[in-house]
């Protein structure tokens, strides 16, 4: 059996799209095929099972979301000490 997934994330801009996109296609391999089509970033990923999958889209996930973070803020919410600097 092979599953497959599609995620759609929508940005302010192409350029956040492409950025997040060329962030996260690094670890593409052959679990997943990330592209942009104008402002929205579109992600399929295949995995031959359902717990597979699921571990292919935590992972995906995790990286979509520092990447989100890195492209539309400071990037100050990676940093745990941040909280720190006063």
């Amino acid at each position: 059996m092979q599953v497959e997934c599609r995620i759609e994330v929508e940005y302010d801009s192409e350029e956040q799209a492409r950025n997040v996109a060329s962030s996260i296609s690094l670890d593409d391999g052959s679990y997943a095929r990330t592209r942009v089509e104008g402002r929205k970033l579109v992600v399929v990923a295949t995995a031959p099972s359902a717990p597979s999958m699921l571990h292919t889209l935590e992972d995906l996930m995790a990286c979509l979301k520092v990447a989100d973070l890195v492209v539309k803020g400071d990037g100050s919410e990676l940093d745990p000490l941040s909280d720190l600097d006063g």
